[in-house]
């Protein structure tokens, strides 16, 4: 699932493509209720996600965003991979692992404001997954379904 800063989660409702091609052909009306509640659902799986963020800093909450695009009938929720490249790592954990300097005889790293050097190895003990993206998604993904097959019932 992770694809370097980037995180994916789908959803598919059974029949929405070909409601969505006869919808371009006949019915503005249901189109725009479909694209409202694809909207909406992006909206709250951002909000949903930005409340299960666990809160440090506060980057990654505020790194959380929704796009909603028209033509594609789609709601993008991602994070901002510039503002916290580490989304990822806190969605999905990380193994731990040893590190040492490379061309240089110490490391410098930096915790809590104040500058800490190694001049060996370091290990960095494992990080669990502490899921923020999925649990979203998967808690608002029964309610858009439902949404949608309510107004695909009532199409003309």
């Amino acid at each position: 699932m992770p694809k370097g800063n980037t995180m994916t989660f789908s959803m598919e409702v059974k029949g929405l493509d070909e409601a969505v091609r006869k919808l371009k052909v006949y019915d503005t009306n249901s189109r725009k209720r479909i694209e409202k509640a694809i909207s909406k659902a992006g909206r709250n799986v951002r909000d949903g996600a930005k409340s299960r963020a666990p809160v440090k800093s506060g980057t990654l909450r505020d790194s959380i965003t929704a796009r909603f695009n028209g033509r594609g009938m789609l709601s993008v929720v991602k994070t901002n991979g510039r503002k916290a490249p580490h989304a990822h790592l806190i969605e999905f954990g990380v193994d731990a692992t040893t590190v040492k300097p490379r061309k240089k005889k110490a490391m410098k790293m930096e915790k809590n404001g104040k500058d800490y050097f190694a001049g060996g190895a370091v290990t960095i003990p494992k990080r669990h997954a502490e899921p923020f993206m999925e649990p979203a998604f998967r808690a608002e993904e029964p309610k858009v379904e439902n949404e949608i097959k309510q107004i695909l019932r009532t199409m003309p």
